[in-house]
């Protein structure tokens, strides 16, 4: 947000620079545009620290008041200069080689020196400074109460942004300058969880972006800044698909697998309490598996073929029969661990929260699936090891296993 209002809050920095100076040099264009670039940033700062105007108000009210101003300004002092469409939205990539200065003998983009000075000002600030801006990017107040300098790091922050729109601005246009602020940092956020490798995984997303939007624009003769930005979005798309950790493909396939263990463990589990009941031995004395009709009953909509199957493969279910279905060994510990963790979810919400007996079930057959071995351990121990739930049931043993 603080990227899109500057881009458009310089422009009456811009048209006054050229009132003031006559021309279109680069130079005084630069300083008139950081000036506001700045004055935006401040303003907005100054607003949301009164208590009746949030942040996001204060920058709105700052950059519209100030691109109106500037629109203002061109009508009146510069009606006839090129301060248009071209120039604020579009820029002009294709053209940097055009306007060159000689040095070593060697003709370089005049552009290259503002846009290089800011990019080697802000690697140094980021090395000596990188403990520093991560404490105060994410809270301020607390890095200033630890002694590093939370708001002068955050100022310095909002400073920088508003110098890399500046100098970005004339060559690439307010479009891709927004958009490469956002888009390649949303991406790798998709990607990375840690701030040092989002930061690099967001440079490689631009350069990629950079590249191929510049080759696609050659391709389809079209402007430059404008395919880079449509690019980074199509970068942003892949990451959000693709993404090992929160793509939404491999996120559907995290969760159907979820929903799948959730399934086969509900079986286990009423498979489990059936072994339990003294019904479950026949007069030979043989133990009887559970026939399907009841199983189904049990568990309910949520049975799964698909879920029995894999139990069957893991040799955590076998079967005598197509219809018929019992526990090996290995099912019975893990059936074991389920309703343990059921039957103690059960006994620490009725002695905690003093839940009605009938409200206990159904809130810890929803827990009784993300409940690891030490957090059963630490709710038996909490609660004494009992003996039995609120149902007077008993609760299992510890596996041997577990």
């Amino acid at each position: 947000m603080l990227g899109d209002a500057i881009s458009h809050a310089v422009l009456p920095g811009l048209a006054l620079a050229f009132i003031l100076s006559g021309t279109l040099n680069a130079l005084p264009m630069f300083i008139g545009a950081a000036i506001f670039a700045m004055l935006t940033a401040g303003l907005s700062k100054l607003l949301s620290s009164q208590k009746n105007t949030s942040e996001e108000s204060g920058l709105g009210i700052v950059f519209t008041t100030l691109f109106a101003l500037g629109i203002l300004l061109i009508q009146l002092f510069a009606e006839n200069v090129h301060l248009d469409r071209d120039a604020v939205l579009e820029g002009a990539i294709e053209y940097v080689t055009l306007e060159t200065t000689t040095l070593f003998g060697l003709q370089w983009p005049s552009s290259l020196w503002v846009t290089g000075s800011v990019l080697v000002g802000v690697l140094i600030w980021l090395v000596l400074f990188w403990k520093q801006i991560k404490v105060a990017s994410f809270d301020p107040a607390y890095a200033s109460a630890i002694g590093l300098h939370g708001h002068t790091m955050l100022a310095v922050l909002v400073i920088f942004v508003a110098l890399c729109v500046v100098a970005a601005f004339k060559i690439v246009g307010t479009v891709l300058v927004v958009a490469m602020l956002v888009i390649p940092a949303a991406s790798a956020q998709l990607v990375c969880h840690r701030l040092n490798r989002m930061l690099f995984v967001s440079v490689l997303f631009s350069i990629a972006s950079t590249v191929t939007g510049y080759y696609a624009a050659w391709y389809l003769d079209s402007n430059a800044a404008g395919m880079m930005a449509v690019m980074a979005g199509v970068g942003y798309v892949f990451a959000l698909l693709f993404s090992p950790s929160q793509g939404l493909l491999f996120t559907h396939y995290h969760r159907r697998k979820l929903k799948q263990r959730i399934i086969a463990e509900d079986i286990l589990g009423v498979l489990f309490r059936y072994e339990e009941s003294a019904e479950t031995s026949d007069v030979s004395g043989r133990s009887s598996g559970m026939e399907l009709p009841e199983l189904k009953s049990l568990v309910g909509e949520k049975y799964s073929p698909q879920a029995m199957k894999r139990l069957i493969k893991e040799k955590l279910v076998s079967s005598p029969t197509d219809q018929e279905y019992l526990l090996t060994a290995a099912g019975k510990r893990l059936g074991q661990r389920i309703v343990r963790g059921h039957r103690l979810w059960e006994s620490f919400l009725d002695r905690e929260f003093a839940l009605p007996e009938d409200h206990l079930h159904e809130a810890a057959h929803q827990m009784e699936h993300y409940l690891d071995q030490e957090s059963r351990s630490s709710i038996e121990e909490q609660l004494g090891s009992p003996a039995s739930d609120p149902h007077g049931k008993n609760i299992p043993p510890r596996p041997a296993d577990d």
